[in-house]
């Protein structure tokens, strides 16, 4: 992403949370950014398109900086711990983004929505892997539940962190967090109530068949992939690669019968990138394909 881009976004998202999106002028942007207005529509289409590419630039980031200290080696309860608190240290460092979510209803356009989806999918899934990493077989059929809860109390001591900016240790704070969720996990597996949401009531929230939507549903996915390429922690080389695949991707997925092994192929080139895990998983739900790698 070259720096002009970088400014942009940046400036676009400090002003979105101190005045609100819709109060906040695409002339306002460029003159707090030190661009001009021609720049500004050579990287963004409109000022949504700009909150579109925020989500994109924060997230992916965020994704990143987890990815960069999982360590498959540690105990399940210290790796969940460690990826909690550079959760929040991110949260903390990124408070501009936070606030223009949390003080601004703002009215997110169409395609951004297909990434709030995608996003929340993905965030699912983490929980969902760590909890059954710590405690496994016995929470299955609560997992859904599990996952609520603790992103109910990321999510709750996030606004204190933010918003009312009182001033916690992200070491203590995420360690205490961790210890809270066994208490809660421990009450829940000793129950014997049945969970709240089902995995039926799940699929109705985040549909992943094919009876969904076939083909259309894979092609949403792929332009959700395309989205990501500018924004993946990897060379111009291997970005351009990436475009090269999806286009063949995209051309497959326009013929009456693609051929399943083109598409595996295509998709090994994306399988080394955190951010297209949600995507590669849907996408063989879909076609019924197993991922290679």
């Amino acid at each position: 992403m070259n720096e002009k881009k970088r400014t942009l976004i940046e400036s676009g998202m400090k002003l979105f949370a101190q005045k609100g999106f819709h109060e906040t002028s695409v002339q306002a942007i460029v003159d707090n950014s030190g661009v001009s207005k021609g720049s500004f529509y050579l990287h963004f289409d409109s000022k949504e398109d700009l909150l579109f590419h925020i989500h994109h630039y924060y997230y992916y980031g965020l994704m990143d900086a987890v990815k960069e200290v999982q360590n498959h080696d540690a105990e399940p309860r210290e790796q969940l711990a460690l990826q909690v608190k550079v959760l929040l240290q991110s949260f903390m460092s990124n408070k501009d983004f936070i606030v223009m979510h949390m003080r601004e209803n703002v009215n997110v356009p169409l395609e951004t929505s297909g990434l709030l989806t995608d996003i929340q999918r993905h965030s699912y899934e983490w929980a969902r892997g760590n909890l059954l990493n710590i405690y496994g077989k016995p929470l299955q059929s609560k997992i859904n539940d599990a996952v609520i809860l603790l992103e109910g109390i990321l999510h709750g001591y996030v606004k204190w962190l933010v918003i009312d900016e009182v001033r916690l240790d992200a070491d203590v704070l995420s360690n205490f967090i961790v210890r809270r969720i066994d208490d809660v996990i421990a009450g829940m597996i000793g129950e014997e109530h049945e969970p709240l949401i089902s995995d039926a009531l799940l699929q109705e929230h985040f549909p992943g068949n094919v009876a969904q939507g076939g083909y259309a549903c894979v092609q949403r996915e792929l332009q959700r992939m395309r989205e990501k390429i500018d924004y993946v922690n990897a060379t111009e080389q291997q970005k351009q690669d990436l475009c090269s695949a999806m286009n063949v991707l995209e051309e497959e997925m326009k013929k009456a019968e693609p051929q399943h092994v083109i598409v595996q192929g295509m998709l090994t080139h994306f399988a080394h990138f955190p951010p297209f895990k949600p995507n590669l998983q849907q996408i063989s739900k879909y076609l019924e394909i197993t991922l290679l790698t």
